[in-house]
């Protein structure tokens, strides 16, 4: 991952024509080395300053981002409830699982993820290049800290955690909300609603988009800090650093979610 981070550069000479696709091989290429580096050098995490970087990244990720999730998983919720209504009327069986299937099985880890994008993926990336920009990890690396276990690894592990327990909240939150829309539109409470809720949902379907949001966290994460770190050692990088890791963030998410829709209809 060191040696990706130290021969990859952006703007790096490539064939005329090809530009975009050597851009998007070598960022696939250097995102793909920092989550294998992070994934065996999770250990660090043990160390006092690697730790310290994982707290402060969980609380900025997942702490902070609370109010924001909970604002939108609400508007979804009720979104979901009253569109669903006006089509197919106060059929409150076939509400509660269009609900469940669109919280749970879709929108939940996406929105969140979207969400953490906006926040985080900018913010590390700018932060990294930042950093970059002065010359940080060449003083950690001649003071004898690794500097990708130091910078890499706690943001990742971070943002990845802090991924999945904002989708569950999102989905909780939005559930809440559409049900609490629905039993506006039909003459039923909302413990019965809740009720035919978790009746219609499943431990396998809550499983698989925790790890869909899993995937999604680490993807995000390991884009946003090659973005940051892989950088030219120029101020006017920074922009550019943190547009491109929003971009690219979206793009794995979305490609990840075309993937996990494809094998969900090929298995299921």
């Amino acid at each position: 991952a060191a040696r990706v981070g130290r021969t990859l550069k952006p703007g790096a000479a490539s064939p005329p024509g090809f530009d975009w696709v050597a851009r998007i091989g070598r960022d696939a290429l250097g995102a793909w080395a920092f989550f294998a580096f992070a994934l065996f050098n999770l250990s660090s995490l043990s160390r006092g300053p690697a730790r310290a970087v994982f707290h402060r990244q969980l609380y900025f990720t997942g702490i902070r981002g609370l109010g924001l999730v909970m604002l939108v998983g609400l508007l979804v919720g009720a979104l979901v409830v009253t569109q669903t209504a006006a089509v197919v009327g106060s059929d409150s069986e076939l509400t509660v699982r269009v609900l469940n299937w669109t919280v749970v099985g879709e929108l939940g880890p996406l929105l969140a993820a979207v969400i953490i994008i906006a926040r985080s993926s900018v913010a590390i990336a700018t932060e990294l290049s930042l950093m970059r920009v002065r010359g940080e990890p060449e003083h950690l690396e001649g003071m004898g800290i690794p500097p990708l276990e130091y910078l890499v690894v706690p943001r990742m592990a971070a943002l990845t955690v802090s991924l999945v327990v904002l989708t569950v909240y999102f989905q909780g939150i939005a559930v809440a909300g559409g049900l609490a829309a629905s039993a506006l539109y039909q003459d039923l409470s909302f413990a019965i609603q809740l009720g035919r809720f978790l009746e219609a949902t499943s431990v396998l379907a809550f499983a698989v988009s925790l790890f869909k949001s899993a995937v999604f966290g680490v993807a995000i994460a390991a884009v946003s800090c090659w973005q940051g770190l892989a950088v030219d050692r120029s101020i006017n990088a920074v922009p550019i650093a943190a547009m491109n890791a929003v971009v690219q963030s979206l793009l794995a998410v979305f490609l990840f979610d075309a993937l996990f829709a494809y094998l969900r209809f090929v298995v299921f």
